[in-house]
């Protein structure tokens, strides 16, 4: 490899940069806040609680990733502000879109395969699955 080209960690944590920016307005829209500049979380306040949706990226061997595929875990939190353990838990990885199929939340950091579809499927996901689950917990 060339010393110019990027490394796939150098690949795959920008490809996540990339994914959070582009993401941070879907979830502007309802209503949660990025937790820091750079983060992979964004909390929405309800009560004394919080709502969390946080990406996790999959894929990786002692840190560093396996190749230039970027696969997202989203998973959604509910808890008190200040406690370390959660309420409620819930995760993407399970959960099927409206036609059975499971969401594609994987893209190619190299070639950006695929990265359109997957961040359209994490709004889809966010907005089919976790808003109805986070009020569904305010009951």
């Amino acid at each position: 490899m060339d010393s110019t080209e990027p490394s796939s960690s150098q690949l795959v944590k920008a490809g996540m940069q990339r994914l959070c920016k582009d993401f941070n307005p879907v979830a502007e829209a309802l209503g949660f806040t990025r937790t820091r500049s750079g983060s992979r979380s964004w909390h929405r306040p309800h009560g004394a609680l919080v709502e969390i949706v946080h990406l996790h990226r999959s894929g990786s061997s002692y840190g560093a990733p396996i190749n230039n595929s970027v696969s997202i875990r989203a998973e959604f939190i509910i808890k008190a502000p200040d406690s370390p353990s959660s309420k409620a838990w819930l995760d993407s990885d399970k959960l099927k879109n409206s036609n059975g199929y499971h969401y594609h939340l994987r893209f190619n950091a190299l070639t950006w395969s695929t990265y359109d579809r997957c961040l359209q499927d994490l709004e889809r996901v966010v907005k089919d699955h976790a808003v109805p689950w986070f009020d569904g917990h305010r009951a």
